[in-house]
């Protein structure tokens, strides 16, 4: 499940590990089954002492794989990064449906018929491939009059879910031995893998839902530099913990960007003044004029003075939110 969740967990009293400077970023780790996403934000900010972080997207508890934190000022691009794409590896469990569409849910109905062939899985992949308005969950944290999709749900009160524009960019099919299927999937932000794998299931005539899934990169973020809670505690130790993180402007690879040199015009900027002559000087070098994405102003030692919307309308948008920097 893709669902943006930019919920940030706060200590009002505590300090951050490490310098300033080494301390705000990205880390990426890797969430067992059995807790909430949130839970996981708390537990890791809690063994490195974090005063903020937040969380890039959530995972079902019982999903498990990338999740993306963001440290200190770290939670003011998760915004950003809640955009990005998703890859994940799930195990489809065909001929049973249940009210979640996933292996935690109650049974709904069960087919009796004969076991499905491998082309009628691929025959339904092909249909989900591509763009497509895919309907919430009625199990989701999405509102409908100012209340969760989940709580009338429990309440067995039924409303028509909205529905949403999403997008598969592949599908492959890794096994398939009836009734389940392996699956990878590379999808856009906000899909709910386990809608998916219902309409699958309903596409074929047998009915479907998720057994496992595992979430294996968010955006440029992949499993390979996921930390696993053992590991977490024993970075913080001796706070190793901070040569793990993912640089702001690193994260933001995907952003364009400039660099600010002078120093005068950098400790202008620290008071949230954009030296009028600098921006018409850059705007003149971006190579399409002003961008619909914000760019991010580096000073001359990489760090990230700036996120710059230079697009934005004058007075009616924002066009500056600055950041702390050395």
């Amino acid at each position: 499940m893709t669902q943006v969740d930019t919920a940030i967990w706060t200590v009002e009293s505590g300090r951050l590990r490490g310098t300033p400077g080494e301390a705000h970023g990205i880390l990426v780790v890797n969430k067992p089954e059995g807790i909430s996403s949130f839970q996981m934000t708390q537990r890791v900010a809690k063994i490195l002492s974090l005063p903020k972080a937040g969380h890039c997207g959530t995972l079902d508890p019982f999903a498990t794989g990338v999740m993306v934190m963001a440290v200190s000022q770290g939670t003011r691009i998760v915004d950003l990064l809640t955009l990005q794409d998703k890859v994940y590896v799930l195990t489809v469990r065909f001929g049973v449906e249940t009210d979640t569409l996933d292996r935690t849910g109650q049974v709904q109905a069960r087919y009796g018929g004969p076991p499905m062939e491998i082309r009628a899985c691929e025959s339904a992949m092909a249909k989900f491939t591509g763009s497509f308005e895919q309907e919430v969950p009625r199990f989701s944290a999405v509102q409908v009059g100012g209340r969760r999709l989940y709580d009338l749900a429990r309440k067995g009160i039924e409303v028509t879910p909205p529905r949403r524009l999403v997008r598969i960019d592949a599908m492959q099919l890794l096994e398939y031995e009836w009734p389940r299927a392996v699956m990878r999937v590379h999808c856009s932000k906000g899909t709910y893998i386990r809608q998916l794998a219902a309409d699958m299931g309903r596409e074929m005539g047998c009915g479907a839902h998720v057994e496992s899934l595992h979430r294996t990169a968010s955006g440029p973020f992949t499993e390979e530099r996921a930390l696993s809670m053992e590991q977490i505690g024993e970075l913080a130790r001796d706070e190793a913990w901070v040569d793990r993180l993912v640089p702001l402007h690193e994260a933001l690879a995907h952003l364009p960007r400039v660099v600010m040199g002078e120093e005068i015009l950098l400790k202008r900027l620290r008071n949230g003044d954009l030296d009028r002559l600098w921006q018409k000087e850059q705007m003149a070098s971006l190579p399409h004029g002003p961008v619909p994405v914000p760019v991010c102003i580096l000073t001359p030692r990489e760090q990230l003075a700036a996120l710059w919307w230079p697009g934005a309308a004058r007075g009616a948008e924002r066009r500056l939110r600055v950041f702390t920097f050395s």
